[in-house]
């Protein structure tokens, strides 16, 4: 009989440690962001460019909220290390001096193994 408890008390243990989302594995997400710039009338001017130093959020699992942030590098890539197998968002925001324009650009990514690189689709923010 106390054999038959410890196999159960054990094998709760094990299923108790099921980790979420967030930091603490191997995998990796990178990704690349842009930039649009825009004229007074709302319309494109040119082709988008690499966002240098642009603030970009990670949300971990089903938050509400950013856990963590970092910004680009001089080509507009970044990178979060050290994740947990499960599933991301990562967003940048677009930038202006009203308000109403601010816009978030959100990608959803997922990592599916424990070393795995993913590489998040492209966000393009506007910028006025």
């Amino acid at each position: 009989m106390k054999q038959l408890i410890a196999l159960l008390v054990l094998g709760f243990s094990f299923t108790a440690c099921k980790k979420e989302a967030g930091e603490g594995g191997k995998g990796e997400i990178r990704g690349f962001i842009s930039e649009q710039a825009y004229d007074a009338n709302g319309d494109e001017t040119g082709d988008p460019y690499p966002a240098v130093e642009a603030r970009v959020y990670i949300i971990y699992g089903d938050g509400q909220f950013h856990d963590d942030d970092t910004r680009t590098g001089p080509n507009g890539e970044y990178r979060f290390p050290w994740l947990r197998e499960g599933s991301y968002r990562v967003y940048a925001i677009s930038e202006c001096d009203d308000e109403a324009c601010r816009e978030g650009i959100y990608r959803t990514v997922d990592i599916a193994g424990r070393k795995e690189i993913v590489t998040a689709p492209t966000i393009t923010i506007k910028n006025y």
